[in-house]
């Protein structure tokens, strides 16, 4: 035992349960601060190797993402790439534009930004996925029915709860004693999940603007006072 294995995660195989048969039977996961207490990353490695209709649902996170494709082949990821990859972005939903990805390519994802469906319609040769998610938890925001009202919803988990488990005690998760090393990440990184700060009257997207009640975001505009 090292007085820095906290900063060190050994990948474990995450079994393919539900994706189905376009994808390995395993991937690799680094579930930010599931995997490593003062992470502010979440990433994804995975491979495709047929078509498949990934993200059906559009929806947004808190925190910038990029999007990574590329060639499976390490040794030639480009020669390797042979695939038609359809990709939706917008900063809201009536703004959204469709992107064809036919070669190897990387997105950014702005915070709040719209982005889905993604659909791998032709798949040549294996391509290489790579998610990178700047906070320690992973969740996004997006429409559903609810009590057959259409409202924002977040979905979202984070393994163990937001913690490792202890290093001395791996049955037990971490508490931030200190006996290991480890200290409890300052008030800025133990951000909650959600919107930031909401100021009232101004736009939940965008807090330099004044809320207009479009309605994306579900609030209604209050009757006039008689």
């Amino acid at each position: 035992m090292g007085r820095y294995d906290h900063l060190i995660h050994v990948f474990e195989k995450e079994y393919n349960t539900m994706w189905g048969d376009f994808m390995p039977t395993y991937q690799a996961y680094f579930r930010g601060k599931g995997c490593m207490a003062e992470s502010d990353l979440y990433a994804s490695y995975r491979c495709y190797m047929k078509e498949a209709f990934v993200d059906r649902v559009s929806n947004f996170h808190s925190e910038e993402e990029y999007l990574c494709f590329m060639g499976y082949d390490v040794a030639d990821p480009f020669g390797s790439f042979d695939a038609e990859i359809s990709f939706w972005i917008g900063p809201d939903l009536d703004h959204m534009e469709e992107h064809i990805i036919t070669k190897p390519t990387i997105v950014r994802i702005p915070a709040y930004w719209w982005h889905c469906p993604l659909e791998y319609r032709r798949v040549g040769k294996p391509v290489y996925f790579e998610v990178v998610h700047l906070r320690g938890e992973f969740g996004t925001y997006q429409y559903a029915e609810v009590d057959g009202v259409k409202k924002l919803t977040y979905t979202g988990f984070t393994t163990f709860n937001g913690r490792v488990p202890c290093v001395l005690d791996a049955s037990k998760k971490c508490d931030y004693c200190g006996k290991c090393g480890r200290k409890l990440p300052p008030p800025e990184k133990r951000r909650p999940f959600g919107f930031p700060p909401k100021v009232e009257g101004m736009c939940t997207f965008d807090p330099k603007k004044k809320c207009d009640y479009c309605g994306k975001c579900g609030k209604k505009k209050p009757e006039e006072q008689k």
